[in-house]
């Protein structure tokens, strides 16, 4: 029995997606053309834009698709009723799993996302920050004191600065795998969070003079 045209369509439509976001991982995203996409993508180009109009209609998709799985991971950990302790070891061990698994995702997304129009940008950001609310909430429960209000998204942005951009010099062959660069992530967050006093928002130091 053939299998139904529909099921064959997404099937080709994912191939496409995985094919060209590692394209646009390799040349970028400004020097990526739909004809080198489609012979990344083993497609004519008219086979090619049969399935999307764009180049700009392949990456938002791709991240589109990408960080709403981001959401259903980060939000999966929390949903565990795991202790706040547990829950943010989890959420540093699952995105770094997900990045080592979706490394070409990943580049786009941290590289490409500002060639977007300016609604699909903004819907892509949007759904980075449901990502970074969730840690940024994780740290509050972790630690209710050390941080202020104003401080808590510069600290949840640092959290993140350890582990987003690993894809540069973190290999999955290499000496350190990702889960033990999860543990130490980990093992230096807890101690510090730990062993920090808590900051006074009204305790800055004086300016240099």
């Amino acid at each position: 029995m053939a299998r139904p045209k529909a099921i064959d369509h997404e099937r080709q439509r994912n191939l496409i997606l995985t094919k060209a976001t590692a394209a646009f991982a390799e040349l970028g995203y400004p020097s990526a053309s739909m004809a080198q996409l489609a012979q990344a993508c083993g497609l004519s180009k008219a086979a090619l834009y049969h399935y999307f109009p764009s180049k700009e209609a392949l990456l938002f998709e791709s991240l589109d698709r990408y960080t709403r799985r981001l959401i259903a991971k980060v939000e999966g950990v929390g949903a565990r009723s795991l202790s706040a302790t547990d829950e943010l070891g989890e959420l540093v061990r699952t995105l770094l799993i997900e990045y080592r698994d979706s490394r070409e995702l990943h580049i786009a997304l941290l590289n490409d996302v500002r060639y977007l129009e300016p609604a699909l940008r903004e819907q892509i950001r949007a759904q980075e920050r449901a990502v970074v609310d969730v840690l940024g909430e994780c740290l509050r429960k972790v630690a209710p004191e050390r941080f202020s209000a104003d401080e808590r998204k510069p600290a949840t942005m640092a959290l993140l600065g350890m582990i987003n951009f690993t894809f540069a010099w973190l290999r999955p062959d290499g000496p350190m795998s990702y889960e033990r660069y999860a543990q130490l992530v980990i093992e230096l967050w807890d101690h510090g969070l730990q062993a920090a006093p808590p900051c006074a928002a009204s305790q800055s130091a004086p300016a240099a003079r």
